[in-house]
């Protein structure tokens, strides 16, 4: 028996804000996209022999983060299905310009769409290009596509299922099938698989190189992370304990945005939708808390207003070299409310470890 693992690229950079309807638009990784190819990559690149992915933009650089020491192949029939004269489209230009097929595709999903491939053709073009990759190769496999061609093919496996859109994939998740050795495919019985390994050092290094940050703010962040560890120790010592692998990885990564818009909602939030509700809490508070409490997320932002750069600085400093930045009355409140939140966790630190910060 071998392993097929038939994953789903991640999420793809969209124009804007809206929801696309995309087939073969050729669209590359978003952020989240490069984020959730690392974490497939450490779930999966010990198991496989050979990687096969389609050649559009978003399957490619996914592959581009798994194992990349072994053999990659593109293969043209798994593409994603072609969506005719909806392909690329808005889904409010869409619903505009045909509002009677959307309606249809509404109650049956596989209404037809002007000018795309037939669900069946697709599907019957990506189980053939599977079936070829089996009898051409040895070992277990990844295979790199799109959720309509895996659903389709997972389909045509599957005849008594209701419907395909029970096989539909997440972005950045996959499937695990079992092969025998006439070719045949089966679904393990775990259903779909998003990727969930531990943050440890390592991978937080190569979720941050995957989104190029910089290396001065990737330097600021281990100096902050070296911080927090040691005042998570002060704080043991004491009889104060929390959890310093969760301390560790969400300083680590706490900058893992800063050079979007928003940083510290952005980075929460592509956690969040990551599954590390608990680092996202971290990342997105570290500019500012919710509420001035000892824990966590506080050790976090009191180490990273405590180092400005890579260097150990005063609070007062800090937050003196960072006012002129603030150009609105809302900014300088805001600028007032966390250098008093920074002071009040100092103090507690101070207070409950008999040392000076």
């Amino acid at each position: 028996m071998r392993d097929l693992y038939l994953i789903r690229h991640g999420k793809p950079q969209y124009p804007d804000e809206q929801s696309y309807c995309i087939g073969q638009t050729d669209l590359a990784l978003s952020m989240l996209g490069h984020l959730q190819a690392v974490l497939l990559h450490e779930e999966l690149s010990d198991r496989i022999s050979r990687v096969y992915y389609s050649p559009l933009a978003r399957a490619a650089e996914t592959a581009g983060h798994i194992a990349a020491e072994l053999p990659h192949l593109p293969v043209s029939d798994l593409a994603e299905r072609n969506l005719g004269e909806w392909d690329g489209l808005s889904f409010d230009t869409i619903r505009r310009k045909w509002p009677d097929i959307y309606e249809a595709r509404g109650n049956d999903s596989d209404h037809p769409i002007p000018g795309a491939e037939t669900p069946f053709a697709s599907g019957t073009r990506f189980s053939q290009a599977v079936q070829e990759i089996l009898r051409s190769s040895e070992g277990d496999i990844a295979i790199i596509a799109h959720t309509d061609v895996i659903s389709s093919y997972l389909y045509m496996l599957h005849p008594g299922t209701n419907t395909r859109q029970h096989f539909r994939l997440p972005c950045g998740s996959y499937y695990h099938l079992r092969v025998d050795e006439k070719g045949n495919a089966a679904l393990s019985e775990s259903g779909y698989i998003l990727p969930h390994p531990v943050l440890s050092d390592r991978l937080c290094y190569i979720l941050r190189d995957a989104v190029s940050l910089p290396p001065h703010v990737q330097v600021h962040s281990d100096a902050v992370t070296e911080l927090a560890c040691h005042l998570c120790d002060e704080l043991e010592a004491h009889g104060h304990h929390f959890d310093q692998k969760l301390i560790r990885s969400g300083a680590l990564l706490h900058d893992i945005a800063r050079l979007q818009k928003h940083h510290t909602r952005t980075g929460g939030d592509l956690f969040l939708q990551l599954g590390y509700p608990e680092i996202a809490q971290i990342i997105s508070q570290h500019h500012e808390l919710k509420e001035t409490k000892l824990d966590e997320a506080a050790i976090v932002f009191l180490a990273d207003k405590l180092i400005e750069e890579t260097q150990r600085v005063s609070i007062e400093k800090r937050f003196a070299d960072t006012l002129h930045k603030c150009k609105t009355p809302e900014a300088l409140r805001s600028h007032e409310r966390r250098l008093k939140q920074a002071l009040k966790l100092q103090d507690m630190i101070e207070s409950i470890c008999h040392i000076t910060l």
